[in-house]
This record gives C-alpha cells, structure tokens and sequence, in this order.
C-alpha cells in the first residue's frame, strides 16, 4: 500500500504538500476537520484524491483514518503532535510533522520507546524550518573537520501577508522566549531579541532578522554536542510585530477563559478563529521570494572554513501558493515519498538531521521549483578562497 495520510490537508500548507503528491504521482488519503474545505481541495487536484472528515482528537478514527496509508503527514497544528503520533503508533504507520515550536517536540522525543516497539518511525519537524534547515545543518556539519558554529536564518520579501501561515503558531514565536546556544549552553532570551541585519540572496537583500522559539533548538543541541553555537533568526513585518503587540496589550491573546454571556471561553482561542475564518476570506497579494539561509563554521584542513545553503523559493502562480507555504510543503512531501520509497529506514523519534541522508534530499529538491546555492569559503593564512 503507497498511499499518504495527510492531515491537516485543507491547512494553508496541507493543500501544497497533497498538491505535489499528487502530481509526484502518490496517492493521497486527505483527512481534515472542515469537509466543505476538503472538497474544493479535491476539485484543485482534480479530484485525484480521497477526502475523509476526521476530528483528530477522536483516538479511534485518526487509527481507522492513519490505517488506510503507508505513510502520514501531520500539516495540523502542532498541538496534536502527540495525539497523531499515538494514533500512528496504533496504526503501525511511519509519520512526520511541520514542527513543535520547541517544546512540543521535546514532548514528542520523549516517545522513541513508543514508537520504536510499534516498529515505526515519527520524524519530528520536517517542512522549510525545521526540516530543510537540520538537514542543511547536517550536510554543514559532515563537510567539516570539526563543527563550531550554526546559524540558521529565514528572509522574506512576500508582500502583504500578515498571517503566512498557522495563526497560533505566528504568535507563539512573537510571544515566547527564543531559544540560543552561547558557548554551549542552551538559554532563553526574550522573543525577537538579538536582532541583526542577514545578507540574504540578492532577490531577497538585507533583511533584519529576529531570534523566535524554534524547533531546532530542541535537536541540533544533542545531535551535534561539539557545536557551541547555535542561532535562529527570523526576519518579520514591523507590522506584523505591532499587531501582535496590540493585541497582546488588550489581553486578546490570554489563555486563562474569562466568562462571557455566562460561557466560558479562552480569549486566545476566539481571537485565533476570527482571525483564522476572517483570513482565510480574505485575498491578499502572496508574491514574493523566500530564503532559508544556513552557515555551518568550523575547521577544515586545519583553516577556518565556512559552508553555507541557502534556498530560494518563489511564488509559484500555477499553483498560487506563496513562497512560505511552498518552501514549508515540499520538504514533507519529498521526505513522504523517501519513507515510500524504503529510502529512510531508522525506527523510534528521530529529527530530520538524524534519519535523512542530506544528498539524497539534496537530490529530490533540486528537481522542485526551488534554487539551491551551496558555498565553501575557506581562510588559509591571509587568503580566502571561495569554491
């Protein structure tokens, strides 16, 4: 059976990661919560899938839904993590998911045994960042004798988007404390700190950027103990920051329920799904390039050598999905067709950089709609040579 369970699939990058296994020529088992959603996926894809309505939250069903493919995408909100990784573990079927902004995916590690006895794997984080940006971070590590720096940064110049993808997780990164490696200690520093100005590729420029919570922070630690360094940074809207600001000043984003009309209700909950039902009628410009910049910095042949990976992605009008949202799609769709293709092999709770062979993914992005540079800069003496 090579069929992939994507839940999630009616999502802003659910859609793209069914959109591109449809057309790798994978058949595809789309599950969601909104079924009036899972049916206008199906007419964009040319009703070359099925669609089940599916509350993940229902043990049962998500094991009755899983069961149906070899392989299942997790595009929901990070907040069911747990909950599809036990019902895949029910279902004896391999998953990934987008990420667990950090804390989440510390949660999910913690269920390798789990998954190791149900004979699965459940690869946790594997979209645009994290996913693309461990692996990246890996192919850096290898390349070098010995790794002391990564630096993972993200620029955008996609006009006119507020919410470029999941709302919750939008302010969770704007709102939390970030995560760094400083001479090898794992600290919290407040969100947004740290800012800088990245050089990014020449579409995208100069970008200041912003250090956010991030999934990479709960893995590339442990995976890579000798690197001392560890950053992530983000580049954001000003806008975006002040809207979130506003509403985080008027007590919109509170998770403790206050009482209205005699219910009880979360005001972050109610402000997530105005946003959420307002958005998604809303059409706004998505044009624009992404890049996803990773520098590993190190030694090699005894001389300082820098090795950076940058992807650039664009707007893609066939499909008219933005650059977010196709650079988030991909990597999840190529690493489903990896695991169907017996390409991965490794059992339990793995991150990306611990089960993907970075060549191989190399290999299958480059035949995306997507730009890969790759850069080696070595310091020998007073002479820098560039490969």
């Amino acid at each position: 059976m090579k069929k992939v369970v994507v839940l999630g699939a009616a999502g802003t990058i659910g859609r793209v990661i069914v959109r591109d296994l449809v057309e790798s020529g994978v058949e595809v088992v789309a599950a969601d919560l909104d079924m009036n959603k899972l049916e206008e996926l199906k007419s964009w894809v040319n009703n070359k899938i099925s669609v089940v309505s599916l509350n993940i939250k229902d043990e049962q069903r998500a094991q009755e839904v899983l069961s149906q493919g070899a392989v299942c995408v997790n595009a929901s909100n990070y907040i069911f993590n747990l909950d599809v990784m036990k019902a895949a573990a029910a279902a004896g079927v391999s998953v990934l998911d987008l990420g667990g902004l950090f804390k989440r995916t510390n949660e999910q590690l913690k269920l390798d045994a789990e998954m190791k006895a149900a004979g699965i794997l459940s690869i946790v984080g594997m979209g645009s960042d994290p996913g693309t940006s461990n692996i990246f971070s890996r192919y850096g590590v290898e390349m070098l004798d010995e790794a002391e720096e990564i630096h993972i940064r993200y620029g955008s110049t996609t006009s006119g988007v507020t919410f470029a993808f999941a709302v919750d997780t939008i302010i969770d990164e704007a709102i939390k404390n970030a995560l760094v490696v400083k001479d090898g200690k794992l600290l919290e520093i407040p969100p947004l700190a740290d800012e800088e100005y990245t050089v990014f590729h020449e579409d995208i420029g100069i970008q200041k950027t912003y250090s956010i919570i991030h999934s990479e922070l709960a893995t590339l630690p442990t995976s890579f103990p000798s690197v001392k360094q560890i950053t992530y940074k983000d580049t954001w809207d000003p806008e975006t920051i002040e809207k979130i600001k506003t509403l985080t000043s008027l007590g919109l984003l509170e998770t403790d329920p206050v009482e209205i009309a005699g219910n009880s209700v979360s005001p972050r909950r109610q402000t997530v799904s105005l946003l959420q039902t307002v958005l998604a009628k809303k059409e706004e410009p998505i044009w624009g390039k992404d890049a996803l910049l990773v520098e590993v910095k190190g030694m090699k042949n005894g001389n300082k050598t820098s090795i950076k990976l940058e992807l650039v992605t664009d707007y893609q009008p066939k499909w008219n999905v933005s650059a977010t949202q196709y650079a988030t799609a991909i990597p999840a769709s190529i690493v489903a067709q990896m695991l169907l293709n017996g390409e991965v092999t490794e059992k339990g709770v793995k991150p990306p950089e611990k089960c993907i062979d970075p060549k191989k993914f190399l290999a299958y992005l480059r035949e995306k709609s997507v730009e890969v540079n790759i850069t080696h800069s070595e310091t020998k003496k007073d002479q820098a040579i560039f490969v």
